[in-house]
């Protein structure tokens, strides 16, 4: 058989083994680049769960990395879980929507007034790796549903997921909480003015309306304040089934009224202080009529004295108008200039 012939006959077998080359080369260079991208870093605030995910792996978690942990082999296919690592919070606020991470909360008091607040939750997540592992292991693998949404979001999916954790999860514990603390005092005990639109002791009004905020109105929201930082120690991590939540601490900063008792309150402040007013007038009407009256006694008991002072009252309105005239060519001379006065008068 010719050269030309046995190349001939060849050319297939050539051709396959040339594909086949071409097709590992490809394989490889795609399993090399999965490989070369299989490595994983955290930066500062963040830690990282990282779980199996290869199509022959369990979905076990692999590894945990610390804040700040340089590249690191995770495996190919795994999946990353980041956690912050830093303080986190959830807001309390008196009035508009539900948006990750805040809520607009509003509960009556004992004497069923509709208060709104303004507070802060603060907290960490406990980052030790054996309480990760079992965080991630309980809420890790779940979504939840994003407040206003139809979109679901795993608790690591960036602040928007952590948001959608907390309002499934911590919402609720906070709430009655807060519930059941507000509910033990009344209105006037988180605000003194709403003594001025309730019953209360005439005590109480005056102290509302001269001051718009009782002198124990800070210490019973400190007293609240405290109640409900102890109680969500508890309460939070009994809820979520372990110590995943630390640093735990709540900051009460202020309570809204409905706006309608506002607008009673302002009222009542007004015609609160018209009445004061109209007191002080006549207060300070019966004092000058007491010190004319004694001023009169003085006068009886010393003619001279009457005398004395109507001369000097005279200089005193004579100059004043000349001061306001001058300039202007007139000269105002007191009534009865020129008397004198009888320093012998008997008294």
């Amino acid at each position: 058989m010719s050269t030309k012939a046995r190349a001939k006959s060849g050319s297939p077998i050539s051709r396959l083994v040339g594909g086949l080359v071409v097709v590992a080369v490809i394989i490889g260079a795609i399993f090399g680049f999965i490989a070369l991208t299989s490595f994983s870093r955290t930066d500062g605030g963040t830690t990282l769960v990282i779980r199996n995910g290869g199509p022959f792996d369990s979905q076990d978690i692999r590894q945990v990395l610390a804040p700040a942990s340089p590249r690191t082999y995770s495996g190919m296919f795994s999946e990353e879980h980041p956690y912050p690592a830093q303080q986190r919070f959830y807001d309390i606020v008196p009035a508009g929507d539900d948006t990750p991470g805040v809520n607009a909360y509003r509960t009556p008091t004992s004497d069923g007034v509709d208060v709104g607040l303004t507070a802060r939750l603060n907290f960490r997540l406990n980052t030790a790796e054996p309480v990760l592992r079992a965080f991630d292991d309980a809420y890790g693998t779940r979504t939840f549903q994003v407040p206003g949404t139809d979109e679901r979001l795993a608790v690591w999916e960036g602040d928007a997921g952590f948001g959608a954790f907390l309002d499934v999860v911590i919402k609720p514990v906070l709430e009655e909480t807060l519930r059941q603390q507000i509910g033990t005092v009344d209105c006037a005990e988180l605000q003194a003015s709403c003594a001025l639109v309730q019953n209360s002791t005439p005590e109480q009004v005056a102290n509302a309306a001269a001051t718009g905020q009782g002198a124990n109105n800070a210490e019973v929201l400190q007293r609240i304040q405290t109640n409900v930082q102890t109680a969500l120690a508890t309460n939070i991590n009994r809820a979520l089934g372990g110590d995943f939540l630390t640093n735990i601490s709540f900051s009460l900063t202020g309570v809204d009224l409905p706006a309608q008792l506002r607008e009673r309150i302002e009222a009542a402040q007004a015609e609160f202080a018209g009445a004061s007013a109209a007191q002080a007038r006549l207060n300070q009407a019966r004092l000058d009529a007491d010190a004319n009256a004694e001023r009169q006694r003085g006068y009886l008991a010393c003619n001279v004295c009457a005398q004395i002072d109507l001369v000097r009252e005279q200089g005193e309105a004579q100059r004043k108008a000349n001061e306001a005239l001058q300039g202007s060519g007139v000269t105002v001379y007191a009534p009865g200039g020129g008397t004198g006065i009888n320093v012998n008068t008997p008294g």
